[in-house]
């Protein structure tokens, strides 16, 4: 009965936080959790053992001929510990990431990419798809917005 009661809990906690909207990547991500209905959801409240996510900005704002910092961070599960390559696809038409792929290594938390719209830049909203890609196992995705607004 308690663990019902846990795992209610549990589900609550997760429908009032909600979800990320990215996916989660590493070796782990191959592995079937056989635990307790408990430890599952604990694991989707956190990130599970020896994977990773990525955390990117929910909007980010442009002007043409604008330049914008952003920061992509990391969400690491426990025993995950490597470098994660970064690319960048579906950017907008004249809009580029500076550097185009970044890296976040093992022992940091985040990357800090520029972004860089040219005089000519698609004026619009866009979701870009960041992809993370460990040393070993699956990418980790994720989409960020990005609008363009004329000068």
């Amino acid at each position: 009965m308690k663990e019902l009661l846990a795992a209610f809990a549990m589900a609550a906690l997760i429908a009032t936080t909600g979800c990320d909207k990215g996916t989660s990547g590493g070796p782990g991500k191959d592995k079937e959790n056989k635990d307790s209905t408990v430890k599952q959801l604990k694991d989707k409240v956190g990130q599970a053992e020896d994977t990773f996510s990525l955390d990117v900005p929910n909007s980010t704002t442009l002007k043409q001929g604008e330049n914008k910092a952003v920061k992509i961070t990391i969400k690491r599960g426990k025993n995950f510990a490597e470098d994660v390559a970064l690319k960048f696809e579906g950017m907008p038409e004249g809009v580029t990431a500076d550097p185009a792929s970044p890296t976040i290594k093992k022992g940091d938390d985040e990357a800090n990419v520029t972004l860089k719209a040219t005089d000519a830049a698609a004026v619009g909203t866009f979701t870009p798809k960041v992809i993370g890609h460990p040393g070993k196992g699956k990418d980790s995705t994720n989409e960020m917005k990005i609008t363009v607004n004329k000068k």
